[in-house]
């Protein structure tokens, strides 16, 4: 079985668990994956982890190379931090447990800490691509960005534990979080940008109904 088949099928396992309550034989039943495929991949439950959390990583990075991308838009920028909150509920073990994984696993700490900083460099820069095309204000100070960007991945990477603590962990309200989302970046926007944001949100509607 190949590794990225199995992390699917454990995720789900997963789910709301405790990291320092892990039981791999029990994470295995339920899964449906037999030992011999774990091992076949992984030394151990921390090597499945380590290796899952940097697949969580890669998908991250694909959606925030697109908004890298010269051809990035408002329409794009709202639709892959929809997709990032979607990733981010699909790994939901390692958000939720984000704190006791850093404190234990060097690796995940590292890569998490050297993902958030590429994160807040393409998100600055697509701010001021955007304030370049007349669709954001401009700084208003210096560091304007760099802050809106840091509360933005603040909500984006905890907003399942608020989520759980508010509403139970089985009342999971995305849409909520994706709307204080946009509420962080419409204020931005200059009288052209909102004319974009209203376009984007039409054409979501119209989506929805067909």
């Amino acid at each position: 079985m190949k590794p990225n088949l199995i992390i699917d099928k454990i995720l789900p396992a997963l789910k709301e668990k405790d990291y320092p309550l892990f039981d791999l034989d029990s994470i295995l039943n339920i899964s449906e994956v037999s030992q011999e495929d774990f091992f076949s991949v992984y030394t151990d439950l921390d090597d499945f982890i380590i290796k899952a959390f940097y697949q969580l990583c890669a998908e991250a990075d694909g959606l925030f190379e697109k908004m890298g991308k010269p051809s990035a838009s408002l329409h794009s920028l709202f639709r892959n931090m929809d997709e990032l909150l979607k990733l981010h509920l699909k790994y939901r073990f390692f958000l939720l447990n984000l704190l006791d994984l850093i404190k234990n696993q060097e690796l995940i700490r590292d890569r998490y800490l050297d993902m958030i900083a590429v994160r807040k460099s393409q998100l600055i820069h697509l701010f001021t691509q955007m304030a370049t095309e007349g669709l954001f204000v401009k700084e208003r100070f210096p560091g304007n960005f760099e802050n809106l960007s840091t509360q933005i991945f603040m909500l984006a990477d905890y907003w399942l534990s608020h989520n759980q603590s508010v509403f139970g962990p089985e009342d999971v309200r995305l849409p909520f979080y994706s709307k204080l989302i946009s509420s962080m970046i419409v204020p931005y926007l200059t009288e052209k940008g909102m004319a974009d944001y209203k376009n984007t949100l039409s054409s979501e509607r119209e989506l929805k109904l067909v």
